[in-house]
C-alpha cells in the first residue's frame, strides 16, 4: 500500500497526523543538517566538481591520443602513434616540455631501449593505456590481435616525486580490482517452491522469481495460486519450466540484485528489487560491473546508479565494454570517484558521487584522465578516433585532492569532531530526512528508518553537542515518530485489507443476487417476498461497509446505487406477478398448515419452530407490504388490492399465532411443575458439591456466586410461577447461610494456620539468631543463612504464608531474617573488633567491661519463707508467689523430672511403664533395647539420656521379666495378697464368694480367648468395694479365683512360721485365735497372731518384711483356704547400671518384684500426673508474671539500619565507657568501688541517641529499661505509681520501679527529658551520686547505670531546665555537634549511617570499613585514591554505580551539616539575641537517611538538587509557622538563592529585627513606644556615625577597599 493511497483513504485518521508530525520533524532534521553542512563548509573548506575550462593539445602528426596521466606536476600523454611521438610531456597549461623535463621518465636510457625494442618486435604495436597502480606507472601496449596480447612497461614513482624506470615486464601489475564488490548466490531445487503457479525463493523468501507461463515474473508474496506480481517481462521462449532458467541474487543493503537467464537466451538479465519500495527495475548495467555505493547507500554501475531509498539514475552514455577500475575518496569522505575504463576502445566513464547530496554528478566520459594532487582532473576528450593534430581537453576543479595538499582547519568545535565525522554524520542524517519524506509508505520503510535512526545515533557521539546543532534532538524525534507510524501503518494496512475483501464479497453476492433473479423468476410470493428480502440486506450490508475505516466510499456508493435499481426492478415485477388471483394461495395453505401444527404440538419446545415459521411469514409479509407501499404504482386500485389479500393472509397467520399461545400455555404449566422438582433436586446436589469443593474462602464465594446465579436462572425461568419463587428464595437463604459458615470457618482455620507459622517462624528466628551469634567469620554466617535448614524453614514458612494471602507477615519474616543476618555479621564484627576474653569483656574506649552472656530469664527460687519466688536471672529481681493453687503442688518442688524423684529412678519408671503397656508375655521375645530406646526417644521431656537410661531400663525390664515369670501371683504384694485372703474367708458369704468365682473364671477366660475384657475392671472395683480392698489386692483376688479358690503362699511367709514354731513348740495362740473367730473378732484374731510373729522376729533379730509378716498373719487366720506354694524368688540384683540415683547402689539396684510393681504403680497413678500439674502451673505463673513485667520491652533491640561508623568507635563508645566505667565499674583490677555518676546525651532529633544506646546495652548484656519523657509529661513529679495522673505515665514510673528492683545488670534509660518535670529529674539526684539510692533501694555496689537523652534545643529554652545539681553529677556530651579534631569522622558517619537506607550501597555495610573510606575518598576526587586498593572484587558496572551514588552522597551531605549547623546555632539563641527568625530544619542522620533513600545513580545534579529541594520542602511543611523562613535560610546556606528570594530574605530579617525590637517591653504601650524611638535614635545615630567616618581622613587607612570590591577600570593598584 503506499502513502498516497492511505491519504487518500482518509484525511484526518490517527495516520496521517502522525505522517505528517514525521514529515515535519524530518524538515527540521534536513535543516539542521544543512545548516551544520554549511557551517561545515566555512569551516573546512569543500570543493565542487565544475568545469575550469577547455583547452587543446597540439601535435606536429596526426595522431589518435590514448590516455593521459599526471606524472608530479607534469602530463604525460600517451598516442597511438610512431615510436617516437607515442609519448609526450606537458606542463599544467599544456606547454609542450622536452623529454627531459621529468628525469627518469623519458629519458632514461633502459626505457629507451625496451620502448625501441618493443616497436622493433612488434610492429603493430600500439599504445592502450596509461595507469597508476599503487606506487607505478604502467603503459600499456597491445602487441597481438587477441586481447591478453600485451606488454607492459613501467616505472616506479616515490613519494618525493622521482620517478625511476623499472622494466618491460608490468603484465602481473595490470590487473582490474573485480568488477563486482559481492558475490552473485546460485539458487537450486531446494529454493523452488512448488505449486499452481511455482516460482523461486530469493534470499530466504524476501522476493519470489518465476520465468515459466511465458513471463519473467517478480512477486513479493509467496502464493503459487496466482501468477501476478509487481513486475513481468516476455521471455523468448514461452514453453519453460521452472529449473529451465538459471537465477542468482546478491543482497547490498536493502537491495536484492537478480541475475536472470531464461531458458534458451544468451544474455543475462539483471533486476534490482527495492525492499522498501516494493519496486523492481531492471538494470542490466550491473552485469558488467557494480560496486557499492559507501554506508550501503546503494549501488553503481557503468551508466548509473540505485540509490537505496529507491531512486535509479542511468545516463545516457556508451557504456560498452566498461570495467570497475578504481574508486578514488576526497579526503573528508564526501565524494567519491568511480572510474571504469573499456580497454579495447581506451574509453574511460568518471562517476562522482555526494554522500551528502547522495546523487552521482554528470558522468564524464573520456579517453583518459589526470587527477592531480591539488585536485585538478585533465580530461582527454577525444571527439572522434580519427588521426589529427588538434585534440580537445578539459580541466575541471574536483574535490580528490591528496592528503599532503588539504587545506589548514582553525580549532573549534567543529574541528573537534573532523570533517569525516561531520560528512558522515551530515550524510546519515539527510539520508533519514529524506527517507521520511517518501511518498512510497511500506512497513520496512518504516522500519529500516527506524533502524537507520538508531544506527546513527549509536555510532556518531557528538549529534547531541549542540555546537554540532543538536541533531540527536530531531532525530530521536523522527525515530519516536517513525516508530508510532509503523505501528499505526500496520492497523492501517489490516483495516484496509478487511475492508477491501469485505467490499469484493458484498459485490460478489450482489453480482450472485442479480444472475439469479435474471435468470429465474419465483412462482410464488413467498419466494418473490424473499429474492427482495435479500436485495435489501445485501443493500444494507453496504451501509454498514461505508462505515468502516478506510472502505472506498465511492465503490461502495456504485455499489449501493446498483442494488437499489435491482431492488426496483424486481419489486415491479413482483407486483405484476401479485396481481394474480392464485398469487397467495400458498400464503393461505401455509397459514392453514401452520394453525393445524399449533394446535397439534406435545410439548412447550415444540412450539418453538413454529413460532419461528410465523415469523418469517409475517416478516416477508410486511416486507412485502413495504415494497408494494413503496411502489410508483399508477392504478391505485391495484395496490389496494394488493394490500387487502396481504392483510388477508396476516389474518390467517394471526389466528395460527393466538393457538399456538393458547397451547404452548397448558404445555408450560404442565412442564414447569416437573422440570421445577428435576431442577430443584439438582440444584441439592449442587449445593452438596459446592460444600464439599469449597476449601478456601475464595472458592466459598465463588461456589456461592456460581449457586446464586442458578437460583437466580431458576427464578428467572419460573417467574410465572408464585409457589416455585417461594421455595427458591428459601433455598436462596439456606444456601447463602450454608456457604458463609463455611467460609467463616475456613477463615478461622486459616487465620489459626496463618497464627501457628508465624508463632513457629519466631521461635526459629530466635534460635538462627542465637545460633548466628557463635559463628566466628563472615563466610561462616553466609553460609548458614544460604544453606542451613532453619532458614530454609523461615523462607517456607513466608512462602506459606504468601500462600494463605498474608503478605505482611511473610515479608515481615523475611526482612526479621534479613536483620539477623546482617546483626550476625555487625556481631561478628563487634567480637573480632571490641570483644575480648573469649567474649567475656568488651572495650569501650580504653575501659573493659564484663559482658552478661546469658539473657534475662524469669525463673521460680525457694525463698526465706519456705516458699516460692519470681527471680529474674543476672538481677535482684524477687518476688514472692502468692497462688495458693501452686502452694498445693510443693511436694513437687523438688522433683524435676515427671519420670523421676528420690523414690523412683527414671529407668525403673520406664521399664515399669513398658511393662504395663505391653505385658509381660508380649516383651518376653522381644528386643527391649529397641524398644526401650524407642519409648525413650518419643518421651522427651521426661529425660532419657540416650546410652544411660535407655541402657538401664532395659537391664531393669530383662531382671523384671524374670522375676515376673517366677513368682506368678507372688508379684503382688504380700499385704494386698494377705488383705485379699482375710476379706475372701472372714469378709463375704458363701454365696457371694460363689457368685465372684464363677464371674472370676468366666471374665478371665474371655480376656484369654479375646485378648481383652472390660468387664473385669468392673468386678474387681465391686470386690474392692464389698471388702475395702486396693486394687492391687482385688486384681489378685480375682486372679486367684480363675484359677480356683485356692491362694499361693510364699516361701518366706512358710520360712517365717517354721522358725515360729520350732522355737516356740505347740501353737500358743491356736485356740485364741480360734475362740475370736468363733465370735466374728477377726481384727482381734490378726492382732493376737501378729503380736506373736513380731515379738518373735524382734527377739531373733531378724529384719522381717511387713509383707511376709502380714502374710504369715494371714495364714494363721485364715486355716479354711486352700492353699498351693509358690518358690519362685521375688528378689534380684540388676548390676551395671549406668545412671545415677539414691536407690542405685555402687552400679546395682536390688528390686523386690511385688514392692517394684506397687511402687511404679503409685507413681505412675499419683507423682506423675501431680508433677505434669504442677509444671503447667508453673508456667502459667511464669507467664503472666512476664507479661505483667513486660520483659520483652526490657530486652535491647539493636536497628538493622545501625552502623558502627568511625565516629562511634573513635568518639562515642569512648566517652560512653569512661562514663559506664565510673557507673558500672571498669573489669579488672582498676575496677572502682565508689559507683556514681550519670551519663547525658543531647542532640537534636535523629542522630541516634537511643539506638546508640541500644546497641551499648545489648554488646554489654544488660537489661534496658527505657522511660519514655512524653508520657511521663511535665506533670509527674513523684517516682510513686499510686500518684500518677493516668495509666501511661503509671506503666513508665512502673518502669522506672522494675529497674530499681532488678538492682544488678540494669541500664535505665530516660528517653526525650525535655518533656519532663525538672522536679521529677531532682529526684535522680541520690542515684546519681556516691549514695547511689532511690525510693529506698540501695544500688551501691551493683551493676547499674543510669543514661539520659533529650533535645534542649527548643525554640524558646524555657520548658527544658536540667537541674544544676543534677547536671553537676553528669557526662554531658551533644552527638549533634562536633568535638574538637573529629570534624572529618562526624562528617563520614553521615555517609555510613546512611548506607542502609540506598539499595546500591546496602552492601557496603557489611564489608570493610577501610572499603568504604577508600570509595568515599575516590568519589570526592581524591587523586591519591586508587581502585585497586579495594578488598572486595568489585565489577567495573557495580564499582562505577557505587561512586555515583557516593558523589550525590557528598553533594547531598554538604547540604544536610550545613542545616545542622544553623539548626544548632539557632537554637542556642534567645529570641531576645536573634537577627534573623529561628531555624528549625534539621540536618541529622534521619534527613540524610531520608534523602539517600531517593538518590538514583543515574540522577544528574538537576535532579540531585531537586531532591533536596523536595525533602526539606516536605520538612518544612510540618512546621507551624515560619516554613518560608526556614526554606529562604536553607537557601542561602545553599548559595541558591534568587534575587527575588534574597530580597525577601532581606525583607523577613528586618521585620524580624525591628518585631524584636518593638516587642521587647512587653504589653505596656508606653514602653513600647519609648522602645521604638529608641530604636530611631540608634538608627539615626548609626547614620551620624557612619557619614562622620567616611568623610575623616584619619579612618581613610582603616577602611581599605574590599577584598571584593569593584575597581575602577584602568585605575592604579593601592
Amino acid at each position: 500500500m503506499t502513502g498516497t493511497g492511505t491519504e487518500s483513504g482518509l484525511d484526518a485518521g490517527t495516520y496521517e497526523v502522525l505522517r505528517d508530525r514525521l514529515v515535519a520533524r524530518a524538515a527540521e532534521l534536513a535543516r539542521r543538517a544543512e545548516a551544520l553542512n554549511t557551517a561545515r563548509v566555512e569551516a573546512f573548506g569543500a570543493t565542487e566538481l565544475a568545469l575550469v575550462g577547455s583547452e587543446r593539445i597540439r601535435t606536429e602528426h596526426n595522431v589518435v591520443p590514448r590516455d593521459i596521466v599526471a606524472v608530479g606536476d607534469a602530463l604525460l600523454v600517451g598516442y597511438e602513434a610512431p615510436a617516437t611521438d607515442v609519448f609526450a610531456l606537458y606542463d599544467r597549461d599544456l606547454n609542450r616540455l622536452p623529454d627531459d623535463a621529468v628525469p627518469g621518465l623519458l629519458e632514461d636510457p633502459d626505457f629507451v631501449r625496451e620502448h625501441a625494442a618493443l616497436h622493433r618486435y612488434f610492429q603493430g604495436a600500439r599504445l592502450l593505456q596509461l595507469r597508476h597502480v599503487d606506487s607505478k606507472l604502467l603503459a600499456v601496449f597491445r602487441t597481438g590481435e587477441q586481447a591478453d596480447d600485451i606488454r607492459v612497461l613501467r616505472w616506479s614513482l616515490s613519494p618525493s616525486g622521482e620517478v625511476r624506470f623499472l622494466d618491460a615486464r608490468g603484465e602481473r601489475d595490470h590487473v582490474f580490482p573485480a568488477s563486482h564488490d559481492f558475490a552473485w548466490v546460485d539458487t537450486t531445487r531446494d529454493d523452488h517452491i512448488l505449486g499452481r503457479h511455482p516460482h523461486i525463493a530469493i534470499a530466504g523468501g524476501t522476493v519470489f522469481v518465476t520465468t515459466a507461463g511465458g513471463t519473467l515474473t517478480v512477486k513479493t508474496e509467496n502464493d503459487t495460486e496466482t501468477g501476478e506480481g509487481i513486475h513481468s517481462e516476455p521471455v523468448n521462449e514461452p514453453l519453460q519450466s521452472l529449473a529451465d532458467a538459471e537465477v542468482a541474487y546478491a543482497v547490498v543493503g536493502t537491495l536484492v540484485l537478480l541475475r536472470i537467464r531464461p531458458y534458451k537466451e544468451e544474455t543475462w538479465r539483471h533486476l534490482v528489487f527495492n525492499t522498501l519500495t516494493k519496486a523492481v527495475v531492471r538494470l542490466d548495467g550491473i552485469g558488467q560491473a557494480c560496486r557499492r555505493l559507501p554506508d550501503d547507500q546503494g549501488i553503481v554501475f557503468p551508466g548509473g546508479y540505485c540509490h537505496a531509498t529507491g531512486a535509479v539514475k542511468t545516463f545516457d552514455t556508451d557504456t560498452s565494454g566498461l570495467e570497475f577500475e578504481r574508486a578514488v575518496r576526497s579526503p573528508n569522505g564526501e565524494d567519491v570517484l568511480f572510474a571504469f575504463h573499456a580497454r579495447a576502445a581506451g574509453r574511460t566513464l568518471l562517476l562522482s558521487y555526494n554522500l551528502i547530496r547522495k546523487e552521482v554528478a554528470a558522468p564524464l566520459s573520456c579517453h583518459g584522465y589526470a587527477l592531480f594532487d591539488d585536485g585538478t582532473l585533465t580530461v582527454l576528450r577525444a571527439e572522434s578516433g580519427e588521426p589529427a593534430r588538434v585534440h580537445p581537453v578539459q580541466v575541471w576543479r574536483t574535490p580528490y585532492v591528496a592528503d599532503t595538499h588539504t587545506a589548514p582547519v582553525e580549532n573549534g568545535p567543529l574541528a573537534r569532531i573532523g570533517n569525516a565525522d561531520l560528512v558522515r554524520g551530515i550524510s546519515d542524517c539527510l539520508a533519514v530526512a529524506r527517507q521520511a519524506a517518501e511518498t512510497t509508505a511500506t512497513a520496512e520503510l518504516y522500519e529500516a528508518l527506524v533502524a537507520a535512526c538508531t544506527r546513527a545515533a549509536d555510532r556518531l557521539h557528538w549529534l547531541g553537542d549542540a555546537d554540532a546543532g543538536d541533531l540527536r534532538t530531531p532525530l530521536d524525534d523522527v525515530r519516536a515518530t517513525a516508530e508510532q507510524v509503523l505501528a499505526e501503518f500496520a492497523s492501517v494496512q489490516s483495516l484496509t485489507r478487511q475492508a477491501a475483501d469485505a467490499l469484493a464479497e458484498a459485490a460478489q453476492q450482489l453480482r450472485h443476487l442479480v444472475r439469479r433473479g435474471r435468470g429465474e423468476a419465483p412462482a410464488t410470493a413467498g419466494e418473490w417476498i424473499e429474492r427482495i428480502t435479500e436485495l435489501r440486506r445485501a443493500q444494507g450490508r453496504l451501509v454498514t461497509l461505508k462505515e468502516m475505516r478506510y472502505a472506498d466510499a465511492e465503490a461502495i456508493d456504485a455499489l449501493a446505487q446498483d442494488a437499489e435499481t435491482h431492488i426496483v426492478s424486481t419489486a415491479q415485477r413482483a407486483v405484476a406477478f401479485l396481481q394474480r388471483d392464485d398469487a397467495f394461495a400458498a400464503h393461505h395453505a401455509e397459514a392453514e398448515r401452520l394453525t393445524t401444527d399449533a394446535g397439534a404440538i406435545t410439548t412447550a419446545a415444540a412450539a418453538t419452530p413454529v413460532t419461528e415459521q410465523l415469523d418469517e411469514q409475517v416478516f416477508g409479509l410486511q416486507t412485502l407490504t413495504e415494497v408494494v407501499a413503496g411502489l410508483d404504482i399508477g392504478d391505485a386500485t391495484v395496490r389496494t388490492a394488493i394490500l387487502e389479500r396481504i392483510a388477508e393472509v396476516l389474518g390467517g397467520l394471526n389466528r395460527a399465532r393466538a393457538t399456538l399461545v393458547a397451547r404452548r400455555r397448558d404445555l408450560l404449566d404442565q412442564e414447569g411443575r416437573a422440570e421445577f422438582a428435576a431442577e430443584f433436586a439438582l440444584l441439592a446436589q449442587s449445593v452438596t458439591g459446592a460444600l464439599a469443593a469449597a476449601d478456601t474462602p475464595e472458592s466459598c464465594d465463588a461456589q456461592l456466586a456460581r449457586l446464586l446465579l442458578q437460583l437466580d436462572t431458576l427464578e428467572s425461568r419460573f417467574a410465572d410461577h408464585d409457589g416455585f419463587l417461594a421455595e427458591i428464595a428459601d433455598k436462596r437463604a439456606e444456601v447463602h447461610d450454608a456457604l458463609s459458615g463455611r467460609k467463616q470457618t475456613l477463615e478461622d482455620a486459616r487465620a489459626r494456620r496463618t497464627e501457628r507459622l508465624a508463632a513457629s517462624a519466631v521461635r526459629v528466628l530466635e534460635t538462627i539468631a542465637r545460633r548466628a551469634a557463635g559463628l566466628d567469620s563472615l563466610d561462616a554466617v553466609n553460609t548458614y543463612f544460604a544453606s542451613d535448614p532453619m532458614a530454609a524453614k523461615v523462607r517456607r514458612t513466608a512462602d506459606e504464608l504468601r500462600e494463605l494471602g498474608d503478605q505482611v507477615r511473610a515479608e515481615e519474616l523475611e526482612g526479621r531474617l534479613t536483620a539477623a543476618r546482617q546483626e550476625a555479621g555487625r556481631a561478628l564484627r563487634d567480637r573480632t573488633e571490641l570483644f575480648a576474653d573469649g567474649g567475656d569483656t568488651i572495650r569501650l574506649g580504653t575501659h573493659r567491661f564484663a559482658v552478661n552472656t546469658r539473657p534475662p530469664e524469669l525463673t521460680l527460687v525457694p525463698d526465706a519463707h519456705g516458699g516460692m519466688a519470681f527471680a529474674l536471672t543476672g538481677t535482684d529481681y524477687r518476688r514472692p508467689v502468692t497462688d495458693p493453687e501452686f502452694a498445693g503442688t510443693s511436694a513437687h518442688w523438688d522433683q524435676l523430672l515427671p519420670s523421676e524423684n528420690a523414690e523412683v529412678y527414671r529407668a525403673e519408671y520406664l521399664a515399669a511403664r513398658l511393662l504395663t503397656e505391653h505385658g509381660a508375655e508380649p516383651l518376653a521375645g522381644a528386643d527391649l533395647a529397641r524398644l526401650v530406646r524407642q519409648a525413650a526417644e518419643a518421651a522427651y521431656d521426661e529425660g532419657y539420656e540416650r546410652g544411660v537410661h535407655d541402657h538401664d531400663a532395659a537391664a531393669i525390664l530383662s531382671i523384671v521379666l524374670g522375676l515376673h515369670e517366677q513368682a506368678g501371683l507372688l508379684r503382688y504384694p504380700a499385704a494386698d495378697r494377705a488383705a485379699a485372703q482375710l476379706f475372701w474367708a472372714h469378709g463375704t458369704t458363701a454365696d457371694a464368694r460363689e457368685a465372684w468365682a464363677r464371674q472370676a473364671a468366666s471374665l478371665v477366660r474371655a480376656r484369654e480367648t479375646f485378648g481383652t475384657a472390660p468387664a473385669l475392671e468392673g468386678l474387681r472395683t465391686e470386690m474392692a468395694e464389698a471388702g475395702q480392698l486396693s486394687g492391687l489386692a482385688a486384681e489378685y483376688l480375682v486372679e486367684e479365683l480363675a484359677t480356683g479358690e485356692s491362694f499361693a503362699t510364699s516361701a518366706a511367709a512358710r520360712m517365717l512360721l517354721d522358725k515360729f514354731r520350732r522355737a516356740v513348740g505347740a501353737s500358743p495362740y491356736e485356740e485364741d485365735v480360734r475362740d475370736r473367730l468363733a465370735d466374728g473378732d477377726t481384727a482381734a484374731a490378726q492382732r493376737l497372731v501378729e503380736g506373736w510373729l513380731a515379738s518373735y522376729a524382734a527377739s531373733c533379730g531378724e529384719d522381717v518384711d511387713t509383707g511376709d509378716l502380714a502374710e504369715a498373719v494371714a495364714i494363721e487366720v485364715c486355716p479354711v483356704l486352700n492353699r498351693y506354694e509358690l518358690d519362685g524368688s521375688v528378689v534380684a540384683r540388676v548390676e551395671g547400671l549406668l545412671g545415677a540415683h539414691p536407690r542405685i547402689d555402687r552400679g546395682g539396684l536390688t528390686l523386690r518384684l511385688d514392692e517394684f510393681l506397687a511402687r511404679t504403680a503409685d507413681f505412675t497413678a499419683k507423682v506423675v500426673p501431680g508433677f505434669r500439674t504442677y509444671q503447667q502451673r508453673r508456667s502459667a505463673l511464669v507467664a503472666a508474671e512476664r507479661n505483667r513485667l513486660r520483659l520483652d520491652e526490657y530486652r535491647p533491640r539493636v536497628m538493622s539500619s545501625f552502623v558502627r561508623n568511625r565516629l562511634v568507635d573513635d568518639v562515642y563508645l569512648p566517652l560512653i565507657g569512661d562514663n559506664l566505667a565510673k557507673q558500672l565499674g571498669a573489669a579488672g583490677d582498676g575496677k572502682r568501688t565508689d559507683n556514681h555518676g550519670l551519663l547525658l546525651l543531647v542532640s537534636p532529633p535523629g542522630y541516634g541517641k537511643t539506638t546508640l544506646m541500644e546497641y551499648v546495652a545489648d554488646r554489654l548484656g544488660l537489661i534496658l529499661v527505657k522511660v519514655d519523657g512524653p508520657a511521663l509529661g511535665h506533670g509527674v513529679t513523684s517516682l510513686d505509681p499510686a500518684e500518677a495522673p493516668n495509666a501511661t505515665a503509671r506503666r513508665e514510673i512502673e518502669k522506672i520501679d522494675f529497674a530499681l528492683a532488678a538492682g544488678n545488670n540494669v541500664l535505665l534509660y530516660l528517653d526525650d527529658i525535655q518533656h519532663t518535670s525538672p522536679e521529677l529529674l531532682q529526684k535522680f539526684i541520690p542515684l546519681c551520686d556516691a549514695t547511689r539510692t532511690l525510693n529506698g533501694r540501695d544500688l551501691r555496689g551493683k551493676r547499674f547505670a543510669v543514661c539520659m537523652a533529650g533535645n534542649p534545643y527548643t525554640e524558646t529554652g524555657q520548658r527544658f531546665r536540667i537541674p544544676d545539681m543534677l547536671a553537676n553529677r553528669a557526662d554531658v556530651w551533644n552527638l549533634g555537634d562536633v568535638l574538637t579534631g573529629k570534624e572529618d569522622a562526624f562528617a563520614l558517619s553521615f555517609i555510613e549511617n546512611a548506607l542502609t537506607s540506598n539499595p546500591v550501597l546496602a552492601p557496603l555495610a557489611g564489608r570493610e570499613r577501610a572499603d568504604l573510606e577508600l570509595l568515599v575518598r575516590l568519589a570526592a576526587g581524591d587523586a591519591t585514591a586508587r581502585r585497586d586498593r579495594l578488598t572486595h572484587p568489585y565489577a567495573p558496572a557495580e564499582l562505577d554505580r557505587i561512586l555515583a551514588v557516593l558523589r550525590h552522597l557528598l553533594t547531598a551531605r554538604a547540604t544536610v551539616l550545613a542545616v545542622n549547623a544553623a539548626y544548632i546555632a539557632s537554637a542556642a539563641q534567645t529570641d531576645a539575641t536573634r537577627t534573623e527568625p529561628p531555624f528549625r530544619l534539621q540536618g541529622s542522620y534521619r534527613n540524610m537517611n531520608k534523602i539517600a533513600a531517593r538518590i538514583s545513580p543515574v540522577m544528574n545534579d538537576t535532579e540531585l538538587a531537586a531532591v533536596i529541594d523536595d525533602h526539606y520542602t516536605g520538612e518544612a511543611q510540618t512546621l507551624t509557622t515560619g516554613a518560608e523562613d526556614n526554606l529562604l535560610k536553607l537557601a542561602a546556606l545553599r548559595g541558591t538563592l534568587t534575587e527575588e528570594q534574597a530580597a525577601r530574605w532581606a525583607v523577613i530579617t528586618s521585620a524580624h529585627t525591628r518585631a524584636q525590637a518593638l516587642a521587647g517591653s512587653g504589653d505596656d504601650t508606653l514602653s513600647r513606644a519609648v522602645a521604638a524611638v529608641g530604636l530611631l535614635a540608634d538608627r539615626v545615630a548609626a547614620v551620624e556615625t557612619a557619614i562622620t567616618r567616611a568623610t575623616d581622613p584619619r579612618h581613610l587607612l582603616s577602611h581599605p577597599r574590599g577584598r571584593h570590591a569593584a575597581r575602577p577600570e584602568g585605575a592604579p593598584d593601592q
